[in-house]
């Protein structure tokens, strides 16, 4: 739980990790049973408390994810999943290395795939951040992508995309 991990002359570093003592389930017991307050993206929908949406509060589309967590994304903020698929497309770099986002989409479609419980409507920061990709994929990328094109040889067809002209 805690340990130090540097000592020298120049300094001291102590890390304290007293939530890898617990399981999650502990944690959650704790939490309710103090009543604290959590963010809505461990529930189906704001307000709900049902600690069914995600397994960690992270950044929406993150690649460190588990699978249901990205089942979840693509149902909560296609936009934002659509604007990934394009960069997919464009750059020839899947989302992650196991799975493209335009197949995630696809799986958070079918009957068994987990219920997102809301679409999260996007901010005037967001339709920013959109305008600035787009323009960010009209210029030549800035590095050499050595990444594999990832299962299904989905990215194949960016060489006829003319989606940010």
């Amino acid at each position: 739980m805690w340990r130090r991990t540097t000592d020298n002359s120049a300094r001291v570093v102590d890390e304290w990790l007293p939530a890898h003592q617990v399981t999650t389930e502990e944690v959650w017991e704790r939490t309710i049973s103090a009543g604290l307050p959590y963010h809505w993206c461990y529930d189906s929908y704001p307000g709900a408390k049902d600690r069914r949406g995600s397994s960690r509060c992270s950044c929406s589309a993150c690649t460190l994810a588990n699978h249901r967590d990205l089942l979840l994304t693509a149902g909560r903020r296609p936009r934002l999943t659509e604007l990934c698929v394009l960069v997919e497309r464009v750059r020839q770099v899947p989302f992650n290395p196991n799975i493209t986002m335009a197949e995630l989409i696809a799986l958070s479609r079918r009957r068994d795939a987990p219920d997102p419980g809301v679409e999260v409507e996007e901010t005037e920061d967001f339709e920013r951040m959109e305008r600035d990709v787009h323009a960010a994929l009209r210029k030549a990328p800035t590095w050499d992508s050595k990444a594999r094109t990832g299962p299904g040889e989905l990215l194949h067809s960016a060489a006829g995309c003319d989606s940010c002209s």
